[in-house]
């Protein structure tokens, strides 16, 4: 129920001002009887409860408003202890009330002829004194309406700065009424320069019209906003507030595009170890020193190119770098260059805007290049990017900017570029099938790794790794590998790498009756290398002509049960642990 005390300057004054208007005595009181105005004789009792407050209680508890004529005669003063000293000669009481609640009382009292006369023979002096009782209940009730308010207000804008999203409310003109502290940290803004302001100055024409103009509800559309001239571009979600139907306003909540794809990254992560250099096995000479050169390297912006063949581990290289630098808590973005289409390519980089072409998403797509922002953006096979798409590359890692396939805005991205392929761009150059100056963009930081045959002291470490891997994965108890397959193993070419050994060593867990991995579970083209090793060289061309033989067999076989669609052909090269190119080249011969 309400304290009427905590306004009890108000009541006091307005107690006052009637008194001297018709000098006349007056005392309220709360629910529990304590005074909490007086004149005249009641002002020294201010704070005290009441002796007497028999009529007190009869006006509150029936919620009447009550004239005593005669204070020493009147019923309701019947049980008053005091009834036969009272100085009172005449007195109107009335109750005081909030929300339809008595939470007090209110007295005017004469203490002498003339100014009992003065009540009585005024008609509407009675209705005078309702009348002030409902005044002084309608401040109270406003007053606690307001403190109600102004807590309700306290509490929502709590709740909005708890808000981890930005936050800006407009009203139905555009006029910024609200920026939540989010909004402040995400835009680098303080809400004081903005609240009063029109949000045109932060959101373009065409995504003002849908908000505004057609009072459209969207959600998480891409747009950019524009601070101090720059853009900082975010995902906007509209609410519109209406009124009869009429827009009276919106809701803006907004995240950032960085923060977006940082939270996609750590959420498609969630559960697996990130790659570092410990993933990284071997202790041969030129892998420690390669491994040693990624790490010093990590901590820089700078753009690095690492080659290599198919396999030999050119992402793995790529995502340990990304880890180990400053930039590890960003997303780590891959895209094969050489698996996407070219028309698509385009699209898939830079993104596209919407109606850009037939079949483009309402609103637009962020490209590969945005969706890396605060990270990594590592280009596999960057030999394969068309000559068309060059340039449009180059300028993004010169200017760090990009424009949407479509669009006429530029985009600032905030990346670090990791650059790998298998390809000679040097041959390419001559060709004129790659550009120089893009070349020497990309080959800031060249990283060279070799190829499984020419490291061939890690292949025991490499493969007692895949091993113990496809074991526990398969639940069988192999914990080791023979010597003489591990000669075998190191004999053995490796086109396919270290993704060939995988494979291999996946398949021979597979079918491995032993504790151990012995020839007879390797796959068929190692076997077939082996007899060919031991065999006198009477005629090379048979035997060359044998081991094509089964590894044909093997392709053939592999491509009947991934079908012969591009899409088979490269599920195919998986699992044989070869490229797809490799496997062309294969099928031509």
């Amino acid at each position: 129920m309400m304290d009427i005390s905590k306004f009890a300057g108000y009541i006091q004054n307005v107690s006052e001002i009637t008194s001297d208007l018709f000098d006349l005595a007056i005392t309220i009181v709360d629910r529990n009887y304590v005074r909490v105005a007086g004149t005249h004789g009641y002002r020294d009792n201010i704070g005290k409860t009441v002796e007497n407050p028999n009529v007190f209680r009869y006006v509150m508890e029936k919620d009447k408003s009550v004239l005593i004529k005669d204070p020493r005669k009147d019923l309701v003063c019947i049980e008053c202890l005091n009834k036969s000293h009272c100085k009172k000669t005449t007195a109107i009481y009335a109750p005081l009330k909030v929300e339809n609640k008595v939470v007090g009382g209110l007295a005017i009292v004469a203490f002498n002829l003339e100014q009992k006369n003065h009540i009585l023979n005024n008609t509407r002096f009675f209705q005078f004194v309702e009348q002030l009782s409902e005044l002084i209940s309608g401040k109270l009730e406003a007053e606690q309406s307001a403190m109600k308010l102004e807590n309700s207000l306290e509490k929502n804008i709590a709740i909005l700065n708890a808000v981890h999203d930005g936050v800006i409310a407009i009203d139905r003109h555009g006029i910024i009424e609200q920026v939540n502290h989010s909004a402040s940290v995400l835009l680098h803004i303080r809400s004081e320069q903005y609240i009063g302001k029109n949000i045109e100055q932060l959101l373009p024409n065409s995504v003002l019209d849908e908000i505004i103009k057609e009072n459209r509800h969207f959600v998480d559309k891409q747009v950019g906003i524009t601070i101090d001239n720059k853009k900082i571009y975010v995902f906007l979600t509209s609410h519109p507030v209406n009124r009869h139907t009429l827009f009276g306003g919106a809701v803006l909540s907004f995240k950032s595009a960085k923060e977006i794809t940082s939270l996609a990254h750590n959420f498609t992560l969630s559960g697996t170890q990130p790659i570092t250099f410990d993933n990284i096995i071997g202790q041969s000479t030129t892998i420690k020193s390669i491994t040693e050169l990624s790490k010093r390297v990590s901590i820089s912006d700078s753009t690095v190119l690492i080659r290599g063949e198919s396999g030999t581990g050119k992402e793995l290289f790529a995502r340990a770098i990304h880890n180990e630098s400053l930039r590890s808590n960003g997303p780590f973005i891959a895209v094969n260059c050489a698996a996407i289409p070219e028309p698509l390519l385009e699209s898939e980089l830079f993104g596209y805007v919407e109606g850009a072409f037939t079949g483009a998403r309402r609103g637009g797509k962020p490209g590969k290049c945005e969706l890396a922002a605060g990270g990594t953006l590592f280009l596999d096979e960057v030999g394969d990017i068309p000559l068309f798409l060059q340039s449009k590359f180059l300028r993004m890692l010169q200017e760090r900017t990009i424009e949407r396939v479509g669009g006429t805005k530029t985009i600032p991205i905030d990346v670090r570029i990791i650059a790998a392929t298998h390809r000679d761009l040097e041959s390419m150059i001559e060709n004129k099938e790659f550009r120089e100056d893009l070349y020497y963009r990309i080959n800031v930081i060249p990283i060279v790794l070799p190829p499984l045959r020419e490291r061939r002291d890690d292949i025991y470490s490499i493969s007692k790794h895949f091993i113990n891997k496809y074991a526990i994965r398969m639940g069988k108890d192999i914990t080791d590998i023979s010597h003489e397959t591990i000669e075998a193993l190191r004999n053995y070419s490796w086109p396919g790498n270290i993704r060939e050994l995988e494979n291999s060593i996946e398949y021979a867990v597979n079918v491995e009756t032993t504790n151990f991995v012995t020839l007879n579970s390797l796959p068929t083209r190692i076997k077939a290398s082996i007899e060919s090793t031991n065999t006198k060289i009477e005629n090379p061309q048979k035997i060359n002509d044998t081991i094509r033989a089964v590894e044909m067999n093997e392709i053939i076989s592999a491509i009947n049960k991934f079908g012969w669609t591009t899409t088979g052909k490269q599920a195919a090269a998986d699992h044989l642990g070869i490229s797809l190119a490799t496997l062309y080249r294969w099928l031509k011969k």
